[in-house]
């Protein structure tokens, strides 16, 4: 069977991940898979296995201008930087008035392919497939509002919710992403397909800290719906009863920029842009990992953490509930609640007899939750 994925960008980010996973999987079951997309550069991930087809967008005088200007400052200020800038390229333009028709675009490319099932990864892509009239369209769901408000504003929350009610059939990865599209689509085929762990890397492993002190790992993604900056404040509170070291994964110029907005009273180390297996290794040095977002559509990284052994704190994101269980895998707070985060955190640092109950069952959890389909 032929099977074509289309993508706006294959930029490193969670759900292009997991579209890179299916996949994958797909591709060894034996099928012709592509995947189609107008931006990116898919290096990051290692061993994609399908073949991807770049259509760069067709651009006027004033957004080329425009496009050369913002790749010669990426250059001399983020030359170590791997990722294509058409991603925060596209942003500067919509904030300029000035944007590409990127649905268009995708579906002509989208049009050029004889697959037998198109599938749309992103509620832009999931237009793009539909004014494709390619056979079998099916709608990969991975969003959820907060993150869509982010990034395209209130027009683009309105396009998102839209996008729902188109007659596909629909994969999506939680139960509250299932919620979403029932809402809007009382009649839609909906099949939840969770994100796996690959255990043969988020494993438990032996780590050797010289760093006396407990250390607390923390994902930084800048978006205000990751709750970063509770995730700080929880951190500063705790730091005054129980010292840690805070191994914070993420850009380095955001933790610079959290330093000098926020302070840092904690000891801390910085990792950026790092593999799969030295986020595993991250994971298992820790003795707690702290996650604080609002709202998430699976919320993968505690379920890696609880592979690796590590007991979990986190916010009741929405997308977790699949998975996270107060009490038995991981300390549940509601979003933005620092108070309630900060007891938890020291309640996981300090009482031995919970940490091990929570590493068995987290383990359990990510054993059993691989592949797991309704």
């Amino acid at each position: 069977m032929k099977i074509l994925f289309a993508l706006i960008s294959t930029g490193l980010a969670g759900g292009v991940r997991y579209v890179f996973e299916v996949a994958n999987g797909l591709k060894d079951k034996g099928h012709d898979v592509k995947i189609a997309a107008l931006a990116g550069d898919h290096s990051w991930f290692k061993n994609l296995r399908a073949e991807v087809i770049y259509k760069p967008l067709n651009l006027n005088t004033f957004s080329s201008i425009v496009y050369a200007f913002y790749k010669f400052y990426r250059y001399v200020t983020l030359r170590s930087a791997k990722r294509n800038p058409y991603d925060t390229f596209l942003l500067i333009l919509s904030k300029l008035g000035v944007r590409p028709d990127i649905i268009i675009e995708l579906a002509e490319l989208i049009r050029s392919f004889d697959s037998d099932v198109t599938v749309a990864t992103y509620y832009l892509t999931a237009f793009s497939v539909w004014f494709s009239q390619n056979k079998n369209p099916f709608y990969l769901m991975q969003d959820f509002p907060e993150l869509v408000e982010t990034n395209e504003g209130k027009l683009g929350l309105n396009m998102f919710y839209h996008s729902l009610k188109l007659p596909f059939s629909f994969i999506t990865i939680s139960s509250y992403t299932k919620q979403l599209i029932v809402e809007n689509n009382p009649t839609a085929k909906v099949t939840i397909a969770h994100p796996g762990v690959d255990l043969n890397i988020f494993r438990p492993r032996r780590t050797n800290s010289r760093n006396q002190k407990k250390r607390v790992m923390v994902i930084l993604r800048g978006s205000r719906y990751k709750g970063d900056e509770v995730a700080l404040e929880v951190l500063k509170n705790v730091n005054k009863k129980v010292p840690v070291h805070v191994v914070f994964v993420g850009d380095k110029s955001l933790v610079r920029h959290y330093s000098k907005t926020i302070g840092f009273d904690f000891e801390f180390s910085v990792f950026s842009n790092v593999s799969d297996e030295v986020l595993a290794e991250l994971y298992s040095s820790s003795d707690v990992f702290l996650f604080t977002s609002y709202a998430e559509g699976f919320g993968l990284p505690p379920l890696e953490a609880m592979a690796c052994g590590t007991p979990v704190v986190m916010t009741d994101n929405k997308g977790s509930r699949d998975y996270a269980i107060d009490g038995f895998n991981a300390l549940i707070s509601q979003p933005g609640d620092v108070k309630s985060l900060s007891d938890n955190l020291l309640k996981a640092l300090q009482d031995d007899k919970l940490r091990e109950r929570m590493i068995e069952n987290g383990l359990e959890t990510a054993k059993n939750s691989r592949g797991r389909k309704q």
